[in-house]
This record gives structure tokens, sequence and C-alpha cells, in this order.
């Protein structure tokens, strides 16, 4: 099991996998030029760790900014988890925000709605 960390950059969130303890923590601004390389690493991950059902599998998201595009790539990896969960798989998504943040609240907010899995919102 690795560790696999991707700095942030200007346009794209730092990205925190921890196999062993079945965490994941995408934290930054996320308007990358190609979506899918910067979050293919979660998706992959999510395939490998499905097979765990014993231990909770926890994603947070910590967005400054979100566009459409980086939108639609945690659409997919909420999707992939909603998978899991319907699985048996414990599941659990924080999505942290801004206190003065309404779009990333409400976007998170969203998508709590849409998934319907363990979604906890938390403002910082």
């Amino acid at each position: 099991m690795e560790i696999i960390r991707i700095e942030k950059t200007n346009n794209t969130p730092s990205i925190y996998i921890d196999e062993a303890n079945l965490l994941c923590r995408i934290v930054g601004s996320s308007f990358p030029e190609d979506a899918y390389e910067v979050y293919q690493h979660v998706i992959d991950w999510l395939g490998r760790v499905s097979k765990d059902n014993k231990s909770e599998l926890v994603v947070e998201f910590d967005y400054d900014f979100l566009n459409s595009i980086s939108h639609k790539k945690v659409w997919q990896i909420l999707h992939e988890l909603k998978q899991l969960y319907k699985a048996g798989k414990q599941v659990k998504v924080i999505w942290y925000y801004n206190e003065s943040d309404e779009d990333i609240m409400e976007a998170g907010e969203d998508l709590a709605e849409l998934m319907n899995i363990p979604f906890e919102l938390i403002s910082k």
C-alpha cells in the first residue's frame, strides 16, 4: 500500500491518497487544462480499494475554486463512491468550505443531496 502525493499548482489542487488508511484528501483550486489527468489517480485508487470491505473509505474535498470541468470529475468520484456504498462499502465524504464562499458550500449541498451517501459539510 502506498501514499500518493500530488503537489498543487496554480490551477490544480493537491491530492493526497493514503491507500493503507483508505483516505483521499483533495485541497485547493481546480481549473486544470486536463481534469482527466489530474483526477485519474483518485479514480484508479477507488477501483483498487473496492475490494477492501473492512475499513471506512474517506474522501475529503477542500476547494477554493472549482470550475465546471472539475465539477464533472468530482461528480464521477462521488458516483464511484455511491456504487461502493451500494455494494456495502462504508464510505464518507467530507466537504469543507469557507464560511463566506456560498458557491462551494452550495456545490457541496447539491452533491450531498444528489448522491445520498454519508456526506458531511464543514464550515471553516
